[in-house]
């Protein structure tokens, strides 16, 4: 079976962290670069902790350092505990003996995009600020990549205002350029995503498997369940369900719509506009159409997300 290419964009933080472990151990995926961006915390720790994961869990993928901040809006960080100080949770991942590529995140995307040739799918799960600014630069790029699936946005609510989840909310204008750039979109909004919730069945799954990547797994869970007794965020696998999307498309039910993201409104700045009445539209318009998420098979997304962590079981030996 011909693997998918793809590349994972994300501000590693807890939830991305596990995104991560079962796109490296899932048979499905060739991950070719992992890039990173500023988001749930600082780059230099988002950095960090993917590089360290990686390398933690004995593989050799290039990990890039993407952007720093967002393409106009101040870098401002809702750090609130969510993610820990620097990201990982309570967990702390030995610091990785070598270094990041050479190349930055925007060089990195479009390199494995030529060298795939139409074939390349990128998976964001972070702030969309790499994804836009690779765009801006190649715009060969738009016919280079097969699909981006995403998660960020939602058909209605957030989590950082009552209309804006916060990967749309930290860098608006990235995601409407990518939005509107041509290239096929499938968003996995925050509305989706918080049916996506593990409980300690799965850690307890995780942790039994014996290997580092279940370790950390079911230890950054434990984090999850020690915040959400505390009143805040569940186990929400928020970034794990577009990776799984990515490789299992049927975990959705999708439909499409025109969308994009606000970016000026005062009070709705970083809102995802899903356009369900095509009264919005003049006569005789096309706008480019994005598959969204609307409803989950939570049962088959954890299938997906324990089965591939299990292959640690295999490769860890």
């Amino acid at each position: 079976m011909n693997k998918m290419p793809i590349i994972i964009d994300c501000d590693t933080g807890t939830d991305d962290a596990i995104a991560i472990i079962a796109a490296l151990y899932s048979p499905i995926f060739d991950v070719r670069a992992i890039t990173t961006v500023d988001g749930n915390v600082a780059l230099k720790y988002t950095s960090q902790n993917t590089l360290d994961l990686v390398r933690y869990l004995g593989f050799n993928v290039k990990v890039a350092i993407g952007a720093p901040a967002p393409i106009k809006a101040e870098v401002i960080h809702f750090n609130d505990g969510t993610h820990g100080d620097t990201g990982m949770g309570t967990v702390v991942l030995p610091k990785a003996d070598s270094g990041f590529y050479e190349k930055n995140a925007v060089e990195t995307i479009i390199e494995e995009a030529r060298l795939l040739n139409g074939e390349l799918i990128l998976v964001p799960i972070g702030p969309m600020t790499n994804i836009a600014h690779a765009i801006m630069i190649y715009p060969e790029l738009k016919t280079l990549v097969k699909e981006i699936v995403f998660m960020g946005g939602a058909m209605r609510g957030g989590n950082m205002t009552t209309t804006a989840e916060f990967n749309a909310w930290a860098d608006p204008e990235a995601l409407s350029i990518v939005l509107n750039s041509g290239i096929k979109c499938k968003m996995i909004g925050l509305d989706v995503t918080e049916k996506a919730a593990l409980n300690q069945e799965d850690a307890d799954i995780f942790r039994g498997l014996g290997t580092k990547a279940g370790q950390v797994a079911a230890d950054l869970l434990e984090f999850m369940f020690v915040r959400f007794n505390k009143g805040k965020e569940d186990a929400y696998m928020h970034d794990g369900l577009a990776v799984a999307v990515a490789a299992v498309p049927e975990i959705v039910k999708t439909q499409s719509y025109y969308v994009d993201c606000e970016c000026k409104g005062k009070y709705t700045r970083g809102h995802t506009y899903v356009a369900t009445n095509e009264l919005f539209f003049k006569n005789g318009e096309t706008p480019q159409l994005c598959d969204v998420a609307v409803e989950l098979d939570l049962p088959r997304f954890k299938e997906f997300l324990h089965r591939a962590i299990a292959n640690s079981a295999k490769l860890e030996q």
